[in-house]
């Protein structure tokens, strides 16, 4: 894996240039050492196949990117063997760093990063083989997928970290799902590079379609997320024309619910379905008329029962959707509710989602600005999330955002809004009904 470039100012680029000036390093002290020098055929053939992967990859919407660049170094170890594997290795690593992406941005510093760790990932992948090729061919192998697995993987969590203010844990699982293909491209890799060794340059193909194969499934994969993360914006732009408050709405739910989700360590793809989920979770709003939506005080019983309408309408636009249909249980009010005499026997992902999703959305609704009421501060937001831990709230979640909010200094609601709506009849500075109930506030009786 390689990192994807950026266009913002490198806050960590003293990493990438130590983690370039420690690949120079080893390169010399390799060649001043007097490492065995591969012969050149085989090396100008993996070299080129190195910079054919890298620049073939596919850049991930997380912070890796997958490439089949580590079949190339796993093949070149076991096509040179005890004859310059060390040096040969390092230099074919190194060419990982030759990206054109990068170069067109002018991210060099990126471009010594990927070139370094690369270079030391695989030098240490054919130093471990080399080490114990005399105990067993296919231990030694295994072991120096493990060896470039370590640095390759700890290299970039802390690129990550420095670069993006990632959480590592957030990185890692992220990452995670990724390091299955270590040991599938490795291993393909080996097989390969001991057909080489036999055959010579006639089985370069088998490295070369792998890689467009590769290359050609993560491009439909990414062209898949386009298209989801393209219907979300859709449905989120027809919310806002309708609902200006939801503008904000929707994404700092997103945020707060992934707060709750990292602090509970969720995967990471939960944690992309927990994304979608909030982001959707007032998809039913379209079905509510804007002067009911905006209006500055209690609703009519006929009002309420339009916005009550709303949960149905979610789920029936949800359910139409092939990829969405999944995301009902936890966008929609289905599960939303918070029974301690339940939790015991029910703990599937959904529910578990459908309880972030709700004191994300309730949180989020007390620190904004309404058209019934102006933003509560945030230490009356947390001590009414709090007084419906148990009950309305699953305290597990309500712990999780005030714990990942306090860790974070961060501060919402009255005297921090950004950016809120303002309304043709200023709503009032105390509203009516809890604030803990969202969006709905139930009519009076009587009227």
């Amino acid at each position: 894996m390689r990192l994807r470039p950026k266009i913002v100012v490198l806050p960590g680029w003293w990493y990438e240039v130590l983690c370039g000036a420690l690949g120079a390093a080893a390169l010399a002290l390799l060649f001043v050492g007097g490492a065995r020098f591969p012969d050149l055929g085989p090396l100008l053939v993996f070299t080129a196949l190195m910079l054919v992967a890298e620049n073939s990859s596919i850049l991930l919407p997380s912070s890796p990117s997958v490439s089949p660049s580590f079949m190339v170094v796993m093949a070149a170890i076991a096509a040179f063997g005890n004859h310059g594997a060390l040096i040969g290795a390092a230099i074919v690593g190194s060419t990982a760093g030759f990206v054109l992406d990068l170069l067109r941005h002018r991210r060099y510093t990126t471009v010594a990063f990927n070139w370094g760790q690369y270079l030391l990932a695989s030098a240490a992948a054919a130093a471990v083989y080399g080490a114990l090729t005399d105990v067993s061919r296919l231990a030694a192998f295994v072991a120096a997928i493990a060896a470039f697995a370590t640095v390759n993987a700890s290299s970039v969590i802390a690129q990550v970290v420095l670069n993006y203010g990632t959480r590592p844990r957030q990185v890692w699982a992220d990452m995670r799902p990724v390091l299955p293909n270590y040991l599938a491209f490795g291993l393909l890799g080996v097989f390969v590079g001991w057909l080489y060794s036999s055959l010579g340059a006639i089985t370069v193909p088998l490295l070369v379609i792998p890689a467009i194969i590769t290359r050609k499934v993560f491009a439909s994969f990414l062209e898949l997320r386009e298209a989801h993360e393209a219907t979300v914006k859709v449905f989120i732009r027809a919310i806002e024309a309708k609902d200006r408050y939801t503008a904000g709405h929707t994404e700092r739910v997103a945020k707060y619910a992934l707060y709750i989700g990292e602090e509970l360590r969720l995967s990471g793809p939960h944690m992309e379905h927990l994304r979608y989920a909030a982001l959707l979770h007032d998809v039913g709003k379209l079905a509510v008329p804007r002067r009911i939506l905006n209006k500055p005080g209690r609703l009519t019983e006929a009002e309420y029962s339009v916005v009550q309408r709303h949960n149905q309408v979610c789920v029936d636009i949800l359910t139409r959707v092939d990829f969405m249909r999944s995301m009902v249980g936890t966008a929609s009010d289905q599960h939303a509710h918070y029974d301690a005499g339940e939790a015991e026997r029910e703990q599937s992902r959904l529910v578990q989602e459908a309880h972030i999703v709700a004191v994300a959305d309730a949180f989020d609704a007390m620190t904004s600005t309404r058209s019934y009421r102006r933003a509560l501060p945030q230490d009356v937001a947390f001590a009414e999330l709090l007084s419906k831990a148990g009950t309305q709230f699953n305290p597990k979640c309500v712990e999780a955002l005030i714990r990942a909010i306090e860790k974070r200094n961060e501060h919402y609601g009255l005297g921090y809004e950004e950016g809120a709506v303002e309304f043709e009849v200023p709503p009032p500075v105390v509203g009516v009904g809890s604030a803990g109930l969202g969006d709905i506030i139930p009519p009076q009786v009587g009227s």
